[in-house]
């Protein structure tokens, strides 16, 4: 099993128009990106329907940081900033005024209809985006390795299946891809926003968000488009909100090990899958799936019982005798 006629698409490439297809969810012909994989993988029946993780300000906010820093000529293309004041009539008799936007106002719901698929933005967030871009370049290995970097590189393939024989479309968006003449030659990288760009904070997210599949997912798809000897995978990782704090972070072999053996497995079960036209859920059918403790909760609930046992012996103990 392995990608096969692979080839870079484009640079520079607008993640929304990366993220658009026409192809159906559950056909042969749908794009297998990291993202949906790691989607399917939590539940194929869930996925087939059309399931996608809930919207948040926290996605929201990764995506205009993504286009800010990455692609920032793509700014007008996909956010609009919200006015602060719209124009109101006055009083009988007195000139209009300017009031606070307020969406209930047919001057601001025109004015919202007007910008179409344009994401909606204020002039706070655009400020703070501009913060969040000054203080990631004002670390110097950061700017350097921007600097050094092709960005959203757009990478598409095909995964053979040989257990089914299943030939399936794949892609990626790789943020970082630094030239072949600079340091970081080894590489390719990502940026990341995250609540805690601590060491093990970080460490312990990457693995929960599936971020090392993803990892190696890129990695091994573009070293098939380009036969370049590309073996690490650098995360620029800052967190969401002020002062925006930066993180540095090379992942382990043995992480990008780990990912390299589920996003294959997770590719296998797809083909399978497609093959059969099974789209399993979370339970077996005609059957009930065993809910049992994990080793940690048998450990906590051993350690409750002995503290409590301990503590009563010491109440016997204080007990006076007759």
């Amino acid at each position: 099993m392995s990608f096969q006629n692979c080839k870079i698409v484009g640079v520079g490439v607008n993640s929304e128009k990366y993220h658009t297809q026409t192809a159906a969810r559950g056909t042969p012909e749908f794009f297998i990106s990291p993202s949906s994989l790691k989607t399917f993988a939590e539940c194929p029946a869930r996925w087939k329907a059309g399931y996608a993780p809930p919207e948040s300000d926290a996605k929201d906010w990764g995506s205009l940081l993504d286009c800010a820093l990455l692609t920032p000529n793509d700014m007008g293309k996909r956010f609009a900033c919200k006015p602060k004041t719209y124009p109101a009539d006055g009083k009988k008799g007195e000139p209009p005024t300017e009031k606070p936007f307020n969406a209930n106002s047919t001057w601001c719901k025109e004015w919202m209809a007007k910008q179409g698929d344009l994401q909606i933005v204020s002039h706070s967030e655009l400020d703070a985006v501009e913060n969040a871009v000054k203080r990631l370049l004002a670390d110097e290995t950061i700017a350097t390795y921007h600097a050094a970097s092709e960005k959203q590189v757009h990478v598409a393939g095909e995964w053979l299946d040989k257990n089914t024989g299943l030939i399936i479309p794949v892609q990626c968006l790789i943020d970082f891809v630094p030239r072949k003449d600079s340091e970081f030659q080894k590489s390719l990288g990502d940026l990341k926003s995250t609540r805690n760009a601590g060491q093990h904070a970080f460490g312990r997210w990457c693995y929960t968000a599936g971020y090392h599949i993803q990892a190696a997912f890129d990695l091994a798809l573009f070293t098939a488009a380009t036969g370049e000897d590309r073996t690490d995978w650098i995360f620029i990782v800052q967190e969401n909100y002020a002062p925006f704090e930066t993180g540095r972070r090379l992942l382990s072999q043995d992480f990008l090990d780990i990912g390299r053996q589920t996003f294959q497995h997770a590719l296998g079960r797809y083909a399978r899958c497609l093959k059969t036209g099974d789209w399993v859920g979370y339970d077996p059918a005609e059957e009930f799936s065993l809910v049992a403790p994990e080793p940690w909760m048998e450990f906590t609930a051993l350690s409750d019982a002995l503290e409590h046992e301990q503590e009563s012996l010491l109440q016997t103990d204080d007990v006076p005798m007759p």
